[in-house]
């Protein structure tokens, strides 16, 4: 059994590194509007948001940026930088956030602010995480953290997982012992200097490019072991293998679709792509014109080009992170510019797939076929639409839309929803109207179900959708293994 229901629960995994302040400062901006967005959904939303850093520990903050400026002041050996005004003192005004839990929360019942706060006037103090942190990155080991740990109960059961990442530079996902070996010994084969270890180490542990030098053709994320050779065995792996975060992922997913959850990941991603890459899924791969900007990253920016300097990289290429996160696409982008001067786009397309995608769920196993011999699959389920005690009204049984060609319909002119069914896991029919989210095919399901609501037509708050539906093996079974 699987329940549809609009509950979400939210985790920024924010850079904190020393390049950092100006794009806190912007994701900070642009955070009213995504709260508007989130809200303005037909069904309402029950949210949890929470922050996390890429030092990879995965310890939720909610403090105000104000109590503790001295983590917006950095200095290296090409300079110091201080972003308290920027990062911290331009957009929040409040010197103490304290809430019952580690993170935001809204819901039918309320919220857990401190009395006269909002929710993205909170964002605009919690959200900012400061420049001193650890210059190897470690976004996806973050939020594996989160995800395994769950401190002090952040996840539920019957809340979707959005994950949203904001970095500037490539993932350096690896325990502490790899961190450590790979900034202090002089026989590593990924440093680009003999004299010191540079971010160009994580660049070159994880990734293998193809074609140049100069103009990439393409670059790839692989794994590689203490002599830089590309091995097959995750335990010689220098950083973590990607698949790693995806298995864990997965894991979770199955974890509430057995409790009857949601069991629904949604990945998002404000990185080093070109500034239309949510449109044309170009990357771009090229050495900096400037050599010293090559020894300290490993490769060019991939937006913002010719701007580059050491002390502000515009946004490096993140080949291991963006792997993973588009592995759990939606129809929708999720891939977004770290390079944009505001991230309201991204925020808002982010928001707005958040609602749709908590009434649009891949059905956890494989699902029979009442019709084995016709076209497509006739998927043995029943979807009723259940609504909250207070709302004194009866449960009933969601009809499947009209499609027609590419275009689907409501049944009838006094229905108000239905659903559709998606079936097609590698586009093979002609119509995209069949099409399956790839995160659904990364789970090796076969039916994926969208619940298509009328415009206009007040739901109320807690209404959830109940899916039933005869498997051929146990739940969680993969269709290419039956």
């Amino acid at each position: 059994d699987l329940r549809l229901r609009r509950a979400v629960d939210i985790l920024f995994v924010v850079d904190n590194s020393g390049s950092m302040g100006g794009e806190q400062s912007t994701l900070v901006q642009s955070f009213r509007s995504f709260v508007d967005v989130l809200e303005a959904q037909q069904v309402g939303a029950s949210y949890r948001i929470g922050v996390t850093t890429t030092a990879g520990d995965g310890q939720l903050r909610v403090s105000s940026c104000r109590s503790r400026l001295y983590e917006f002041q950095f200095e290296w050996m090409f300079g110091s930088h201080d972003e308290r005004q920027r990062g911290c003192l331009d957009h929040c005004a409040i010197d103490t956030i304290a809430t019952p839990q580690p993170w935001l929360e809204r819901s039918e019942l309320g919220n857990n602010l401190p009395a006269g706060v909002d929710m993205a006037t909170a964002f605009q103090c919690i959200g900012p995480q400061g420049i001193n942190g650890p210059g190897f990155e470690r976004p996806l080991e973050a939020m594996l953290r989160v995800v395994k740990d769950n401190p002090a109960g952040f996840l539920r059961d019957e809340a979707m997982l959005a994950v949203i990442f904001l970095t500037d530079e490539a993932d350096c996902s690896a325990s502490d012992a790899e961190i450590e070996w790979l900034q202090t010994s002089p026989e590593s084969p990924f440093r680009t200097t003999p004299d010191r270890a540079t971010s160009a180490s994580c660049w070159n542990a994880g990734v293998e490019c193809f074609g140049g030098p100069g103009m990439y053709d393409g670059c790839a994320a692989v794994d590689k072991d203490h002599l830089g050779l590309v091995t097959d065995d995750p335990s010689e792996a220098v950083l973590y293998p990607q698949q790693r975060y995806i298995d864990a992922l997965l894991a979770l997913s199955a974890q509430r679709q057995a409790a009857g959850g949601q069991g629904q990941v949604l990945l998002s991603l404000i990185a080093g792509v070109p500034l239309d890459y949510p449109a044309t899924q170009v990357e771009l791969y090229a050495d900096s014109q400037f050599p010293a900007f090559n020894i300290e990253y490993g490769i060019g920016p991939a937006c913002n080009v010719g701007t580059e300097n050491i002390n502000d990289p515009p946004g490096i290429p993140d080949v291991r992170l963006r792997g993973v996160v588009e592995s759990f696409a939606t129809e929708a982008p999720n891939v977004f510019s770290v390079c944009s001067s505001e991230y309201a786009v991204a925020l808002d397309s982010i928001a707005a797939a958040i609602g749709e995608i908590s009434e649009r769920a891949c059905v956890g196993g494989c699902v029979s076929d009442l019709e084995p011999g016709a076209s497509g699959l006739q998927p043995d389920c029943r979807l009723i639409e259940e609504f909250p005690p207070d709302a004194g009204l009866p449960p009933r049984k969601l009809e499947p839309c009209t499609l027609t060609g590419d275009t689907w319909d409501f049944p009838g002119p006094n229905i108000a929803a239905c659903y559709r069914v998606l079936d097609d896991p590698s586009a093979q029919t002609p119509s995209p109207a069949d099409d399956m989210a790839a995160h659904c095919v990364t789970r090796g399901f076969n039916v994926e179900f969208v619940v298509e609501r009328r415009e206009g037509v007040a739901i109320p708050s807690g209404t959830s959708v109940a899916v039933d539906c005869a498997l051929i093996g146990p739940a969680g079974t993969r269709c290419d293994d039956v």
